[in-house]
């Protein structure tokens, strides 16, 4: 058994396309490619962890879309995501807000959002967005207390930000990884990965 890690497929979303300047003709070319994408990675016994915005279909697109996905599926839940029966409904194991899991000797925790108050992404020129932003939204209080969590000096994984975003945002910075399909090739994380950046990290920040 294999654990993945991704998220912000947004299955159905026609305007991600060009949003995210994503290289499909259409939303069923987007669809197909993510789909298959996902199969080729992570196996029937493996377990992936999605972490926000799997889609904007409607319920029974969404339940044959994650029907036609391998292994056991949980789903951090993101912004644009239904409520967790809805959610369960269409085919996860599992719902929840956020999640912590201990790799590589080291807490990490999950959501859909960056860490709260940790410059993540360039907002300046985004819409809606308030003065001071480190990331999206990140002042609405529903983002705050459902999507995120608070710097405590751990390891973050999350999605949200679609990184590179045209260059306002990078997959990596500091303690955060965007394990969103934009910033990976449209594939799931492996957590040998994961555990690869954390040491890596570790290596780098013992030598300053």
């Amino acid at each position: 058994m294999r654990t993945y890690f991704t998220s912000d497929q947004h299955f159905g979303h026609k305007n991600i396309i060009q949003y995210s300047k994503r290289p499909f003709d259409n939303v069923d070319h987007m669809n197909h490619v993510l789909i298959n994408n996902y199969n080729s990675t992570v196996g029937k016994l493996d377990v992936c962890y999605f972490i926000g915005d799997v889609g904007f279909s409607n319920k029974e697109e969404m339940s044959k879309i994650i029907s036609n996905l391998n292994g056991t599926k949980i789903l951090i839940t993101g912004n644009h995501d239904r409520g967790t029966v809805a959610m369960r409904e269409m085919g996860f194991h599992a719902v929840m807000n956020g999640g912590v899991l201990w790799i590589a000797k080291h807490r990490v925790t999950m959501s859909h959002c960056p860490l709260y108050g940790v410059k993540r992404e360039d907002t300046s020129d985004m819409k809606g967005v308030v003065k001071g932003d480190n990331w999206h939204g990140e002042q609405r209080s529903t983002y705050k207390e459902q999507y995120s969590f608070t710097d405590e000096g751990q390891f973050h994984l999350h999605g949200h930000i679609h990184s590179p975003n045209s260059g306002k945002s990078t997959k990596i910075l500091d303690r955060q990884y965007d394990v969103g399909v934009d910033a990976n090739n449209y594939k799931p994380v492996n957590i040998s990965v994961i555990e690869s950046w954390i040491a890596k990290y570790g290596r780098i920040n013992s030598e300053t």
